[in-house]
């Protein structure tokens, strides 16, 4: 791989591994139910809420690294809210943290952004790949 060669930058991959940790990391056994660290946190009353919120907002922070415009981070913190919010009902919070995963959410519209952002540069990339593929299969040349 090149220099020139375009990736995630380490502030998007940094903010990936953490909405994974907060809501994917644990699987239930012979489901496919996923929670992680925010649904765990969830469970003390309050505090925990307020700790999920906080990590939400790195997660946002992350976003304003890489240069997420204003508008896309505002949905992202419609959602970090909204998941703190419903964490504070009692019970439903807690099973809310299993199915409504606001960070992953967040992380897909980011990632979204970022490729739609890239995509010419992306398209290159692939391309160049491509043809070098190509050329080191051409007919003949392993025979």
């Amino acid at each position: 791989m090149s220099s020139s060669e375009l990736k995630a930058p380490d502030a998007l991959r940094k903010a990936q591994k953490m909405a994974h940790l907060l809501d994917s990391a644990i699987g239930i056994p012979f489901t496919k139910i996923r929670f992680g660290l925010d649904g765990i946190l969830g469970l003390v009353p309050g505090l925990g809420d307020l700790v999920g919120v906080a990590l939400s907002a790195h997660i946002i922070r992350l976003a304003a690294q890489v240069g997420a415009p204003l508008s896309l981070r505002i949905t992202m913190i419609r959602n970090a809210i909204f998941d703190f919010l419903i964490g504070l009902i009692p019970f439903i919070g807690d099973i809310s943290d299993i199915f409504y995963k606001a960070n992953r959410k967040n992380i897909r519209l980011l990632e979204s952004w970022w490729v739609n952002t890239h995509h010419e540069q992306i398209s290159k990339q692939a391309a160049g790949h491509l043809a070098e593929w190509q050329k080191s299969t051409e007919p003949g040349k392993y025979d």
